[in-house]
Parts: structure tokens; C-alpha cells; sequence
């Protein structure tokens, strides 16, 4: 992309945080009200920036002003570490991840991190092998039903996810949602947890069609 002007920056950064705070572009008149242009003078300033590839529009619309892809993406949402399976908890806590997946930024905010499931523990809930998990890091105790990243032992076996269950103060369980898995009954204090499940995104895959 060509390089813009200072004033054609100024245009922009306006008219990206216009975006960001009302969901929509600023008209032409609001653009020229702003930099003190005629409609004519902030329609040719914001035809150029479209031309050098800072912009989008709807075709022969200039009031369906939009920002690239590119740069929508990185706006509205944030890069998190990414596991190629369930993770340990010693993977969780370094620095070494096997990529980053984008996801919405306010889950981002909270300390988040995504895994692909390849445990059978959760099917019955419809979380499948293949589905990517988005975690967020607990604060506190975990609640009755919620699906947790958990195990109860301090090996460095992966982690599994599990609906949790307190029983009581000294004993909790980790209930499967699949019939052919056994519940983790065990006390509190062995309790191992990476965070709960606040997501799960599925990369659909379509089938040809049978012959």
C-alpha cells in the first residue's frame, strides 16, 4: 500500500475511532464538519485513502466506509496461545505454546489460551475431538457444573476436561459427559485446574456429495 499523507492519516485514525465508537462510518459532511473541508474536498480526501488500500467501501457507497479485513480482525479481537492438543499444566504456565489463534478481545483480556480437544471426555455435551477449547484462567474456586481444564494428580500427564462437582469442603468429582468414562473422585486439595471453558469454536468441514 502507498503511503498516506498527514492529513490523509489524520482522516483516517478519525474515522477508524468513529467506527469503533459508533459501528458505522461518518458521513462526508462529518468528515468535512470535522477538518473544516466542503463535501466535495472530504469526498476526494477519502476516495484517495480508499485507493491506497486503508480503506474499504461498498461498491459506488461511500457511506459503507469500512476498515480492511486485516485490520478489523486485529481491532475487534487478539492473539492467545494456541495448543495442538490438551496441554499440561507446565505447558500452561511457560511461554512455549505451538501457535496463536485469534479470538474476541474481551475473552483475550482475561488471561485466555485455546487447545484442540482430543479427549472423548466431554462428547455427550457435544464437545468433540478436533473442536478447539478457549479456556480463561480461574479466579477462585471453580462452581458446581462448570467445565474445567482439571485433573487430580500432580503428574505431568495432559489435562482433561471435566465437569466439576464439590461434594463438600474436603471432596470433589470430575464428572465425564460420556458413559463409557468413570467419575474422578477425590479430595479438594489434589485438585489440579488450568482454567475454565469459555469457548468452543468448530472449523466446519464440508463433505462431497454422496454419488
Amino acid at each position: 500500500m502507498k503511503d498516506l499523507t498527514d492529513r490523509q492519516k489524520e482522516i483516517l485514525s478519525y474515522i477508524s475511532e468513529y467506527i469503533t465508537g459508533n459501528g458505522r462510518a461518518p458521513t462526508l459532511r462529518e468528515i468535512g464538519d470535522r477538518f473544516g473541508f466542503s463535501h466535495i474536498a472530504a469526498r476526494d480526501m477519502v476516495l484517495a485513502i480508499v485507493r491506497k488500500g486503508y480503506l474499504e467501501r461498498g461498491e459506488n457507497e461511500l457511506r459503507s466506509l469500512s476498515l480492511p479485513l486485516s485490520e478489523r480482525i486485529e481491532r475487534e479481537n487478539l492473539q492467545i496461545p494456541f495448543f495442538a492438543s490438551e496441554p499440561t499444566l507446565e505447558d500452561v504456565g511457560s511461554e512455549h505454546t505451538d501457535s496463536t489463534i485469534y479470538v474476541p478481545r474481551a475473552i483475550a483480556e482475561q488471561g485466555a489460551y485455546a487447545f484442540r480437544v482430543t479427549s472423548e471426555s466431554m462428547r455427550n455435551a457435544g464437545i468433540l475431538p478436533g473442536d478447539i477449547a478457549v479456556m480463561t484462567h480461574l479466579k477462585g474456586a471453580p462452581k458446581n457444573d462448570w467445565i474445567i481444564l482439571a485433573s487430580c494428580s500432580d503428574d505431568a500427564k495432559p489435562l482433561e476436561l471435566r465437569r466439576f462437582m464439590r461434594i463438600n469442603d474436603d471432596f470433589i468429582q470430575l464428572c465425564p459427559e460420556n458413559d463409557t468414562m468413570g467419575v474422578i473422585k477425590a479430595s479438594y486439595a489434589s485438585l489440579t485446574t488450568a482454567g475454565v471453558l469459555c469457548m468452543i469454536r468448530r472449523d466446519y468441514e464440508p463433505h462431497p456429495p454422496r454419488a
